[in-house]
C-alpha cells in the first residue's frame, strides 16, 4: 500500500494539481476490525480478516485550506479498500472505483 502515492495519483487526475511530498501527512496504523468505524470501513470488508489490519493514511490540505484524506486498507485483496474524505465527510466513489470505495 502507498497511501501518499495513491492521493497524489487522484488529485493529479480529478483536480489535475500536483501535490508534493513535504505537504503530505502520512500514517500507518494497526487495528483490530472491531476497533474499525463502520462509519469509514463496513463490516464486510474486514469480517474475514484476523490480527490487526493495516492502514495507512495520507492527507493533504489546499490552498483554500480544505483537507483532502484518503485511508487504505489492507483487506488481502489486490487493491486496498478506500476510504476518501474531504473536510472529514466521506466522498463517495472519488477515485472512481465503486469497488474499493466507500
Amino acid at each position: 500500500m502507498n497511501a501518499f502515492k495513491r492521493l497524489a495519483e487522484v488529485m493529479l487526475e480529478k483536480y489535475d494539481f500536483y501535490v508534493p511530498l513535504s505537504e503530505v501527512g502520512y500514517e500507518t496504523v494497526f487495528l483490530y476490525k472491531e476497533e474499525m468505524d463502520e462509519q469509514l470501513v463496513p463490516a464486510r470488508v474486514v469480517d474475514h480478516l484476523e490480527g490487526p489490519i493495516e492502514t495507512e493514511s495520507a492527507s493533504y490540505i489546499d490552498e483554500n485550506g480544505d483537507e483532502h484524506l484518503v485511508i487504505l486498507v489492507e483487506t488481502g485483496s489486490v487493491d486496498p479498500y478506500e476510504v476518501w474524505l474531504l473536510n472529514g465527510e466521506v466522498i463517495p466513489n472519488n477515485a472512481g472505483s465503486d469497488d474499493y470505495v466507500h
